[in-house]
């Protein structure tokens, strides 16, 4: 339990780190851009919606009329739910190379240690592998989830299955955060999976406490950067040897 409040800490500590000076940049422009591709987003939907309603306005009879504007209540809540549900899927894939520069800014500043010093071109051209290594955890997760999800169709044992699913949830956040520290130090993904094996309390405590915040509208905006630098603390207080 104690190494679970530990990695609960450990994400707390990381809020702390991104107001850091010279940390916020790589919280604000992969915010700013995330922010204007749901702009967009609902802009084109937006678009479409008022295309659709038009038509089917158009077949209702006047009685009827106001399914037009249930059908504009139903659009509002419907992409402020995928707001919430998929802000931080798209934000861990637009925000992948500033949050290794995050994660090594937050080393260097909580150890006065950095990886081995690379050039602007270098870091460009690892942008290719950073996101193929955030897109294998993504293969990791889709065969294991849908094995769950199996369980829920077997009688008894659909409570266990419930709970299988949030413990690796929990599991899969602490897998994707601490990716970016360990990359940075070319840390294969077989001993990643071994490191936090080693540690699997504090890794289930951190990533329960990612996955319960990431479900706050208005916070789940913070979660990526916060649980990066946390992961970061995590990893550099583990240690990393």
């Amino acid at each position: 339990m104690n190494n679970m409040v530990l990695g609960f800490h450990y994400f707390l500590a990381g809020f702390k780190l991104i107001f850091r000076p010279g940390m916020r940049r790589f919280v604000i422009i992969p915010l700013c851009i995330n922010i204007c591709l749901f702009i967009g987003l609902f802009f084109l939907l937006r678009y479409f919606m008022i295309e659709f309603n038009q038509w089917f306005a158009h077949y209702l009879p006047a009685w009827l009329q106001w399914l037009s504007i249930l059908l504009w209540a139903v659009f509002f809540i419907g992409f402020f739910v995928i707001i919430i549900y998929t802000f931080v899927m798209v934000t861990n894939i637009i925000s992948a190379p500033f949050n290794s520069f995050l994660a090594e800014k937050v080393e260097l500043y909580l150890s006065g240690r950095i990886p081995d010093e690379r050039s602007l071109l270098d870091n460009l051209k690892d942008v290719p592998r950073i996101l193929g290594r955030q897109f294998s955890i993504i293969g990791y997760y889709i065969p294991r989830a849908l094995l769950i999800l199996i369980l829920f169709f077997v009688p008894v044992i659909q409570a266990v299955a419930a709970i299988l699913l949030f413990l690796f949830h929990a599991w899969l956040m602490t897998l994707t955060y601490i990716d970016y520290p360990t990359d940075n130090h070319r840390i294969s993904m077989s001993n990643v999976h071994t490191w936090l094996a080693q540690r699997n309390w504090t890794a289930l405590g951190f990533g329960t406490s990612v996955l319960v915040c990431s479900m706050i509208p208005i916070l789940n905006f913070l979660i990526v950067p916060a649980a990066v630098a946390g992961a970061t603390k995590f990893w550099v207080d583990e240690g990393n040897q």
